[in-house]
């Protein structure tokens, strides 16, 4: 349907489903793209759905940085009416069935793609969860859906904040949100910092049934 660069080197790509597709907000879904001369990580990936069940199209977001994979390259270079191919949905990083559960979700870099998906479908259908969303990029320039994370805290108290060129640690954690040991965490990024904030986490008191990982295997 359409791409766009939605951050520094982070784009978008929306697509329209044949037929309709039902998911739980933070699934994904294995992409295969056949083009020229792939390179050795071949014509297939998986990428989380970003956007929401309640919106009807399948949401990419990527890391488009230098030197893009033969995937991302023919991705960028498809056009309104292009098509690739999706199945293999599955995922369990999704929402606690209990609405009164009290959230934390962690993200690095393009790993806030699944929250994207779960704020979206949380003010579709006006669900005031009690949720913080702590959002590490390296810049500004890098943050990604802003307009969302602006629109759910004015309509579902989501309460949200930047990390800019630094990593989540606990000093953080403990300031911005006092009632910590009551909450599930929710993380999502880069397999090294998935594992860092886990163990932090961990560290810290939380009880691994209260950590829920999402993680990125590569960029390229």
């Amino acid at each position: 349907k359409e791409k766009s660069e939605i951050a520094k080197e982070i784009y978008e790509f929306i697509f329209i489903p044949d037929g309709k597709l039902t998911f739980e907000a933070g699934q994904y879904l294995e992409y295969t793209l056949p083009h020229k001369n792939p390179d050795i990580r071949g014509n297939r990936r998986y990428f989380t759905i970003a956007s929401s069940p309640t919106e009807g199209e399948v949401r990419i977001g990527m890391k488009m940085n230098m030197p893009l994979s033969s995937f991302k390259t023919a991705l960028s270079q498809m056009q309104p009416g292009g098509r690739v191919w999706a199945g293999q949905l599955s995922g369990d990083f999704t929402l606690p069935q209990d609405k009164n559960k009290k959230l934390v979700f962690m993200a690095g870099g393009i790993g806030v793609t699944p929250f994207r998906s779960m704020v979206r479908y949380m003010v579709d259908k006006n669900e005031r969860r009690d949720a913080y969303l702590l959002y590490a990029v390296k810049t500004q320039d890098e943050i990604a859906y802003r307009y969302l994370w602006i629109e759910a805290e004015a309509k579902i108290g989501l309460k949200t904040e930047y990390v800019i060129g630094k990593f989540i640690d606990e000093s953080l954690i403990k300031d911005k949100i006092k009632d910590w040991r009551e909450r599930i965490f929710y993380i999502s990024g880069p397999d090294a910092m998935v594992r860092s904030y886990k163990k932090m986490l961990i560290k810290m008191g939380v009880s691994r049934r209260q950590i829920v990982t999402d993680y990125f295997p590569g960029f390229a």
